[in-house]
C-alpha cells in the first residue's frame, strides 16, 4: 500500500506488560516454547534468511469444568457490523450542537432500518490531528482503523482526492443521484472527472439588506443609493472584489493553467467599489473589516444597511436581525452571483466488502428529506434542490445562481494582490487600472 505524507506523523509506541509467571504449569510450558524457539533459531541460522524473531507466549487459559457461556461475537465480527463515521464537531450528533439532535436521530433510525451499528467519531475540522492529517495517518500506519465515510470540507477532499485516498462514487451509486444537486454542488463533489464525494451541507457570500429600506435587493451596485454597505475590505482572500471580477468573466487561469487576472475587467471591478466610495454608501473604514464575521456583526447592531456576510451567519441568529433579508451579491454589468462552499461526505476505506453497507448510509444521510430537516436545525444552506423544502424562496435564488468558490490554492496566490488593490483604490493612491496592473503583475510574478 503506497504511503501518502501529506504531513509528517508520529507513532506512540504502547509497552504492554509481561505475563505473569503464576504457577508451575505456566513454568513447563514457557521452558518447552523456550526450547523450541531457540532450536528453531539455530536451524535458521543455518540458512541464508535472517533469524526470524521469538514469538511473544501468551499463558494457556485453564477454564473451570462448568458449562460453556453462550458464544459472544468476537471483535472482528463486531467491527465488521460496525460502520465508522468521523465527522468536526460543528456537526458533532448531539443535542449541544445545531442539528446535532436530528442527525443523532437519523443514524439510529439508520441503525434500527438496517441492522447496522454505526460509530461516529469527532476530529478537528483542520489543522494537526485534524480530519484530513488522521486520514492519512491512519492509510499510512493503520488502514483496519479507517472510517466507512469521513466528512471533509470542499479543499480537504480534492486534497485527498488528489492523494488516492478517496474512494469514487461513479460505480457505486446511480447516476442520477447528482441531478437535483445545484451546479457548484456537483463541482464540489467531483475531482478529474470523478465523482469523490456527495455533499451535505454549504454556505455562501451574500448580501444581508434592511427590507424595511430596500423592498427588494439592489441587482447592480449602482442601485445602492442610500445607506451604508460595509463589505470586509481587508480580507486576505480578496473574495468579495473577486466576486465582481468573476462576475464579469475575469479568469483565473490561462491556457497553460498558471493563474492569471485579467487587468482590465480587474480595473473595471474596482471602478464598481471607487464610485460606491465616491457616491457614499461604501465608507473607507469597510477596509478594517478582516473577514464576514466581523462585517455581520456591524449589520447585526443595525451599524449598516447593507453587508457583504455569509448566509451561516444570518441563519444562525435571523432572530436578532428583523425586517432583513438575504439575496445574491450586486454586480456592475451582469447577473448577480454568490460564491458558495462547502462540506462532502467520502467513502474512504479501503475494503470492498464493506462499501455496499458505507453507500446504504451516505445515501441515508444525504436523502432529501432527511437533508432539508437538517440543514434547517443546522442553519447550513442545503446543496440540492429537492432538500429545499421549508425554505424561503430566496435561498434558493442563492443556490442556483452560486458558484463554487475558487480553492484555497488560487485564494493564496491571488488574495493578497486583490486586497491591496482595492485597498489602493478606496484611499486614492492608485487609480483602478493602476492597481490592477499592480496586481495582475503580482500574480504574473508569483508563478515564476
Amino acid at each position: 500500500m503506497p504511503k501518502h505524507d501529506l504531513r509528517s506523523s508520529r507513532l506512540a509506541l504502547r509497552a504492554f506488560p509481561k505475563p505473569i509467571d503464576s504457577n508451575h504449569l505456566w513454568q513447563r510450558t514457557f521452558g518447552k516454547a523456550l526450547l523450541a524457539a531457540l532450536l528453531a533459531s539455530t536451524l535458521a541460522a543455518c540458512t541464508a534468511f535472517p533469524t526470524p524473531p521469538v514469538p511473544t507466549l501468551t499463558p494457556p487459559v485453564v477454564s473451570s469444568p462448568s458449562a460453556p457461556a453462550p458464544a459472544s461475537p468476537t471483535p472482528a465480527e463486531t467491527a465488521a457490523r460496525t460502520l465508522r463515521l468521523w465527522l468536526p464537531p460543528q456537526f458533532a450528533p448531539d443535542v449541544a450542537t445545531p442539528g446535532g439532535q436530528i442527525l443523532a436521530d437519523q443514524i439510529i433510525q439508520f441503525e434500527q432500518a438496517q441492522g447496522q451499528d454505526v460509530e461516529t467519531r469527532l476530529k478537528l475540522a483542520s489543522g494537526p490531528g485534524g480530519l484530513l492529517e488522521s486520514l492519512v495517518t491512519a492509510y499510512n500506519v493503520a488502514p483496519a482503523i479507517l472510517p466507512d465515510l469521513v466528512a471533509l470540507s470542499r479543499d480537504d477532499l480534492a486534497a485527498a482526492a488528489a492523494a488516492g485516498l478517496v474512494i469514487p462514487l461513479d460505480n457505486l451509486i446511480a447516476s442520477e443521484t447528482l441531478d437535483d444537486y445545484y451546479p457548484f454542488a456537483q463541482a464540489m463533489g467531483r475531482h478529474e472527472d470523478q465523482i469523490v464525494g456527495l455533499p451535505f451541507a454549504a454556505d455562501a457570500r451574500v448580501l444581508a439588506y434592511r427590507t424595511d429600506l430596500y423592498s427588494s435587493p439592489p441587482p447592480t451596485w449602482t442601485a445602492v443609493t442610500s445607506g451604508t454597505l460595509i463589505i470586509p475590505g481587508g480580507e486576505a482572500t480578496g473574495l468579495t472584489l473577486l466576486t465582481e471580477y468573476l462576475a464579469l468573466g475575469g479568469p483565473l487561469a490561462d491556457p497553460s493553467g498558471e493563474t492569471v487576472l485579467d487587468a482590465e475587467l480587474l480595473a473595471e471591478a474596482l471602478t464598481a467599489f471607487q464610485a460606491l466610495h465616491a457616491s457614499g454608501p461604501l465608507p473607507l473604514s469597510t477596509l478594517d473589516y478582516t473577514d464576514t464575521l466581523t462585517t455581520w456583526q456591524v449589520f447585526r447592531e443595525r451599524r449598516a444597511t447593507l453587508a457583504v456576510v455569509n448566509a451561516q451567519s444570518f441563519l444562525a441568529e435571523p432572530e436578532r436581525v428583523s425586517n432583513s433579508a438575504l439575496a445574491l451579491l450586486p454586480t456592475s454589468d451582469g447577473p448577480p452571483l454568490a460564491l458558495a462552499d462547502g462540506w462532502c461526505w467520502a467513502l474512504v476505506n479501503r475494503a470492498a466488502p464493506r462499501h455496499p453497507d458505507a453507500v446504504e448510509l451516505l445515501q441515508w444521510l444525504v436523502a432529501p428529506s432527511r437533508l432539508a430537516t437538517w440543514t434547517l436545525a443546522a442553519r447550513v444552506l442545503p446543496p440540492r434542490a429537492k432538500a429545499l423544502e421549508g425554505w424561503d424562496v430566496s435561498i434558493g435564488d442563492v443556490l442556483s445562481h452560486a458558484q463554487l468558490q475558487p480553492p484555497a490554492e488560487v485564494l493564496a496566490v491571488v488574495g493578497a494582490p486583490l486586497q491591496r488593490a482595492l485597498d489602493d483604490v478606496l484611499r486614492g493612491a492608485a487609480t483602478p487600472f493602476e492597481a490592477a496592473s499592480a496586481a495582475a503583475q503580482a500574480v504574473a510574478q508569483s508563478g515564476r
